[in-house]
């Protein structure tokens, strides 16, 4: 049975040539020589554990070990030529282990961890008790290759799976519509346990960029879910495994057992001594979330925020009629703050105001922001004056707020105008305070609402030109500074390129093509020299010396960046060998056939040949993949996030009639329909707007 409620223990047995070694979940209790090359191992019986989580490996691989604070061998096993790359991944799962350990005041089950990096791995990792698989990607990281995102990425990753040692695999939940309990504390805790390894990241930040506001798109949408979901099919189940899915009690009471999202609520109240529960249901028993306009200066009212203005804020029904419980915090810039709460005290009618009154005087008082360092999910709009005065004291002295909070504020521009709740002038208003940004997380935040208005208008022959600004930069060209320096100059050079900034593209193809004479590249600097290289001087000639490059690069961090080069040639021909090479499994990865499919995407000829291939391979993928796979049910919604006609739009309803089972479960399908109807809405709502203002700004 695959479910996760039947817990038992296993006994494994192997019976394999002896030319191999072999792993599971537990160690080794017993191996003898069957004879005939052939040998067999017994492993000690496990802990009572879900199916899902059962492991064996079968390998020839290498190993490097670390021993935790209590004495368990951590091993990390790897293709020997690889052995060096997996340094870093050993010294960082030693340090979150030993953390976990401690901070979740249980110790972990097992005898040992072992981690291994599989060559060709079709998900990003996964938490088998005691034996975790991964891609190479998310584990192997060398220091004279790998850039600082891959560096970020194996620690967290590798925190990911060590939570799920506790949550998930000592606690598991009930059944897959409570799979948040599961996901969710891993995906917040990966960012304390990598905090706890490298301080100077500033992860507790980064939590907000790379996991909450991210999710704040997709949950934007009619075709969300709650995060409590029920499910019955693979499916169903295959799709809840996305974007939208701290109490040590919790995991003591229900250790080696199965929980549901009640149990831990009672855990929570039993501990804070607050009714969690009914706060909490708002929550996870209906999908999306608030937008709080702040009306009066004072007067906050709550209403379900809707990416699609045209959209119908009452559907699907919801028990709660899409309001919430909302701990609300607060502060002023004259340095007055404070905590209140928007109470549901029952379901109330939708047409119904649920609306507080701060006690906060703008004359004596100073500016107003809600959502004191964005920790609140939801979106805050204020009054178009009280916007003005925000832009006005940012530009002035962008300090007074932290950086959170700018980060906040951006996002919830570009978000509220993408609604048309709110006059595009606002958001691109604030960008002019960029030029004093130096921090990472506004700017990551900025080049993103940047990235979506640039690809909405890119077809757009008058337009797009304008929109094409140079980007002025302090950061240069010179791979150096800390870990958040490199990964700003990563972002901030990536949006002058892909803005068309002459100066940024000659720099990129300069340096490309001296690699192309065999000059080495800074790690931090390559994925953008790949790829604008290529695209500005790409030929046939340096498609294929990349595309031997691609070959025979050893590094699974650096194939990937020369798959994302190869993708970025502006030539058809070359395109369509390249997506050619996908039924090739000794060219591409099976792992890498959506990833190539996504980047090739990403060009302005590959995304309709991207879709297009997929099209008239759906057949050939759905065999090769299966029906139920996660990835291939995430292909068409990747690869037309940026579609924005009606002609598209046909397109896809056309694919999806032909093969009704296209994506697995209904979910992906409706959210790549409803991304690409909302395209075409934001550019019938909003491109005069922005036309003005490029008029106004750009070439004033």
């Amino acid at each position: 049975f695959d479910e996760p409620n039947k817990k038992a223990t296993y006994t494994i047995s192997l019976i394999y040539s002896e030319l191999y070694n072999v792993l599971s979940n537990m160690p080794p209790e017993h191996t003898e020589d069957l004879g005939n090359g052939q040998k067999k191992t017994i492993f000690q019986k496990s802990v009572p554990m879900s199916t899902y989580l059962v492991c064996f490996a079968v390998h020839q691989f290498d190993f490097i070990e670390s021993n935790s604070k209590r004495g368990i061998p951590l091993r990390i096993y790897v293709q020997p030529q690889q052995k060096h790359t997996a340094v870093y991944a050993a010294n960082v799962t030693k340090i979150i282990f030993d953390f976990f350990e401690e901070y979740f005041a249980i110790n972990y089950s097992l005898p040992k961890l072992d981690m291994i990096a599989i060559p060709d791995f079709g998900t990003g990792a996964m938490e088998n008790w005691g034996l975790i698989t991964y891609r190479e990607t998310n584990l192997l990281y060398d220091p004279a290759e790998s850039s600082s995102t891959n560096k970020q990425r194996v620690a967290s990753v590798v925190a990911h799976e060590l939570v799920h040692q506790w949550f998930g695999n000592i606690v598991t939940m009930n059944w897959w519509d409570d799979l948040w309990l599961n996901e969710g504390f891993a995906s917040f805790f990966e960012y304390i346990g990598v905090n706890a390894a490298e301080s100077e990241w500033e992860m507790l930040d980064q939590i907000l960029i790379d996991d909450v506001l991210s999710v704040m798109v997709d949950d934007a949408l009619l075709s969300s879910h709650p995060i409590i979901v029920n499910v019955s099919t693979p499916a169903e189940i295959t799709s809840v495994f996305d974007g939208i899915s701290y109490s040590k009690k919790y995991l003591k009471d229900n250790q080696f057992k199965n929980a549901k999202t009640d149990d831990f609520w009672k855990a929570q109240a039993e501990v804070s001594g607050k009714q969690v529960k009914e706060v909490m249901d708002t929550w996870t028993n209906q999908m999306g979330y608030p937008v709080l306009q702040v009306q009066k200066e004072s007067t906050i009212i709550q209403s379900r925020f809707i990416l699609d203005p045209s959209s119908n804020p009452e559907e699907p029904p919801s028990p709660f009629n899409y309001l919430w419980n909302i701990p609300l915090q607060w502060y002023t810039l004259t340095g007055k703050n404070g905590t209140d709460f928007l109470n549901l005290t029952k379901p109330t009618g939708m047409h119904e105001i649920i609306s507080i009154d701060l006690p906060y005087n703008s004359t004596t008082d100073g500016l107003l922001k809600i959502n004191t360092n964005h920790v609140g999910f939801y979106r805050a709009n204020y009054e178009e004056p009280t916007w003005d005065k925000i832009i006005e004291q940012i530009i002035k002295k962008h300090e007074v707020f932290s950086v959170a909070d700018r980060t906040g504020l951006i996002d919830d521009g570009f978000s509220l105008g993408r609604a048309s709740l709110l006059n595009y002038f606002v958001p691109l208003n604030l960008t002019k305070y960029l030029k004093n940004e130096t921090e990472y997380l506004p700017w990551v935040t900025a080049v993103k609402s940047s990235l979506y208005i640039e690809n909405m208008l890119k077809d757009d022959n008058t337009l797009y030109p304008m929109f094409q600004v140079k980007q002025s930069s302090n950061l240069g060209w010179k791979d150096e500074g800390e870990h958040l320096e490199r990964l700003l100059r990563t972002d901030v050079l990536g949006l002058a390129c892909q803005m068309g900034d002459e100066e940024a593209l000659s720099n990129a193809s300069q340096l490309f093509n001296r690699w192309l004479t065999g000059a080495r590249v800074e790690p931090n600097l390559r994925l953008l020299v790949y790829r604008y290289g290529m695209q500005t001087s790409g030929n046939v000639s340096s498609w294929e010396y990349m595309f031997k490059r691609y070959q025979e690069t050893p590094l699974a961090q650096e194939k990937d960046k020369l798959m994302y080069g190869l993708a970025s040639v502006e030539n058809i021909q070359l395109l369509g060998r390249y997506l050619n090479y996908i039924k090739n499994e000794s060219l591409i990865k099976s792992q890498d056939v959506f990833t190539v499919l996504r980047y090739i995407s990403l060009n302005k000829y590959g995304k309709t040949m991207a879709f297009d291939w997929a099209r008239m391979n759906w057949e050939y993928l759905v065999e090769r993949f299966t029906i139920n796979d996660r990835n291939l049910g995430r292909l068409i919604p990747r690869i037309t996030t940026s579609y924005n006609t009606e002609l598209q739009l046909w397109q896809m309803n056309e694919l999806f009639y032909k093969y009704p089972d296209a994506g697995a479960g209904k979910v992906p399908r409706k959210q790549a329909l409803e991304t690409v109807e909302t395209n075409i809405n934001w550019l019938k709502n909003n491109k005069a707007t922005i036309a003005q203002w490029l008029q106004d700004n750009v070439n004033a």
